[in-house]
């Protein structure tokens, strides 16, 4: 959610959802709607969509002219996909798609923001630090015979393994990142596992279920029988955690349970107030009514707590960074007086 795939750029889906939109709307042909964006259309994507362009043709149907590229695209584009185009709703389908991931972009963007200074900082510490660490070695300790040292680092092999080792670790971060945009699976799975995580976790989970929301509002339009539902829109939540408890869900409305009962017994991490909403929702009728207000609830809770998150995050680059300067403040003085100490005593 926070980073962009380079293999779907999300400027790029968000293309394809408008031009696919208003073409639709505008009766034409999806064969041919498909041809001109692999001519014209975002370069990240011209091949998928002259692939996709020539199955469809072959006469596949959506669902199977996707298939070979799932892992490309976010869980919650395939999905209502599929489900669109058995609805007949293919226009309103991407026109939903085309709103949800350009607030995903304004969240990108307000993330990224939120964290290049912090960076910036972090950066300049680890440099300032290990060139200090090295001019120390190299031209203060010859004469007091004195090693500063910061977090067990010292001299000048310390001071480039303290380099190595500030820069090795944001390598990790970025590492991460990139497997979490570049995989559907990998990013699945750290949404699972960061749901756990202080500032991180609720942020993730309001997202998953905005997510959910919107699919079962989709799916419920469509008068898909409760276990086909509930598989759309578990796969749509695009986190292990909820994806972990699809068979249990469906088991359920499969002997003839309803959603909210479904949903209530398959243990996923469901807050009471989104359970109680699915049952009235299912009592009063108004499911699509009740879940189109949720996923908007969940999105303005979700756009709120990741800025959060980012400000938590930014705190501890900076108080890392302060405890850094620090360290090498007090390293330099308690060497002196070290040094200071040994000649007196000399």
């Amino acid at each position: 959610m926070i980073f962009s795939s380079s293999k779907c750029p999300l400027p790029a889906l968000v293309t394809w959802c408008r031009t696919l939109k208003h073409s639709i709307g505008a009766g034409l042909d999806v064969v041919r709607i498909f041809r001109n964006l692999a001519r014209s259309g975002p370069w990240a994507l011209r091949k998928t969509a002259d692939d996709i362009a020539g199955r469809l043709a072959a006469g596949d149907s959506m669902e199977d002219a996707l298939a070979p590229h799932r892992d490309r695209f976010p869980p919650l584009f395939v999905e209502l996909v599929i489900v669109g185009e058995q609805s007949g709703r293919l226009e309103d389908t991407f026109r939903e798609l085309e709103q949800y991931y350009e607030t995903t972009m304004r969240v990108q963007r307000n993330f990224r923001s939120q964290m290049i200074y912090p960076l910036i900082l972090y950066v300049m510490a680890v440099i300032v630090i290990s060139l200090f660490l090295y001019i120390y070695a190299m031209l203060i300790t010859p004469k007091t015979k004195q090693s500063a040292s910061v977090f067990g680092f010292s001299g000048t092999g310390g001071a480039v393994s303290f380099l190595f080792f500030g820069f090795g670790f944001l390598a990790v971060l970025l590492f991460v990142a990139k497997m979490s945009a570049d995989s559907v699976r990998w990013r699945a799975r750290m949404e699972g596992m960061f749901l756990n995580v202080p500032g991180w976790g609720p942020a993730l989970l309001n997202f998953a279920l905005q997510r959910f929301s919107l699919a079962l509002r989709m799916t419920h339009e469509a008068g898909l029988r409760a276990e086909r539902v509930l598989g759309y829109c578990f796969r749509a939540s695009a986190n292990s955690v909820f994806q972990r408890r699809e068979p249990a869900a469906v088991a359920v409305a499969a002997r003839g349970g309803e959603i909210h009962e479904a949903l209530a017994a398959c243990g996923a991490p469901f807050p009471d107030e989104f359970l109680q909403s699915v049952t009235v929702a299912e009592e009063s009728g108004q499911v699509s009514e009740v879940m189109e207000r949720l996923a908007d609830n969940y999105r303005e809770e979700a756009e709120r707590r990741l800025k959060e998150a980012a400000q938590y995050t930014a705190y501890i680059m900076y108080a890392l960074v302060a405890i850094g300067i620090i360290a090498a403040i007090f390293s330099i003085y308690s060497t002196y007086l070290n040094a200071g100490a040994a000649a007196m005593g000399g």
